[in-house]
């Protein structure tokens, strides 16, 4: 029976080695590398959560970050998240009231551009602009004025 000699893993710091030491300890099953949380990772929060599923900062700036995606429902979704774990972190608060400001003020900009097409629609569909009024009144008058003065020249 031949004795299988440890595997030891190499690593760039004594911080990361330290690091590995202790997820390894506390999440047994997932690879130490993957879990390796750095503040300069851009899915720095998306681990945080992994970690721990409520904390509020990490949900908060995971909102803001879709939020600048142009995922609202999403972004949404994670201020509440963070309302629901701290109601009284007021980053989340704030954030979500300016959210559904934005959306509400979006939504009657809507409603106005839709309201100003359907009135082009109308004056469109009536036909006679102005000018073509005006003209149509004087040729009325012109012919009313032509049959007085033949009636009364005869």
């Amino acid at each position: 029976m031949m004795n299988k000699a440890p595997i030891h893993h190499t690593y760039p710091s004594p911080t990361r080695e330290s690091f590995w030491k202790r997820t390894r300890k506390v999440m047994s099953g997932q690879h130490a590398r993957s879990l390796y949380i750095n503040t300069t990772d851009p899915a720095y929060y998306e681990k945080l959560l992994r970690c721990n599923r409520h904390n509020v900062r990490a949900l908060y700036h995971l909102g803001r970050t879709c939020e600048k995606q142009g995922d609202i429902q999403k972004a949404q979704n994670y201020y509440h998240r963070a309302i629901q774990v701290d109601p009284h972190f007021e980053a989340a608060v704030g954030a979500l009231a300016i959210l559904r400001r934005r959306q509400e003020a979006h939504r009657q900009k809507l409603a106005l551009q839709s309201l100003r097409e359907m009135r082009r629609a109308d004056r469109r569909q009536k036909g006679l602009s102005l000018l073509q009024t005006m003209k149509a009144v004087m040729v009325s008058y012109l012919v009313l004025l032509l049959f007085i003065f033949g009636v009364l020249l005869r």
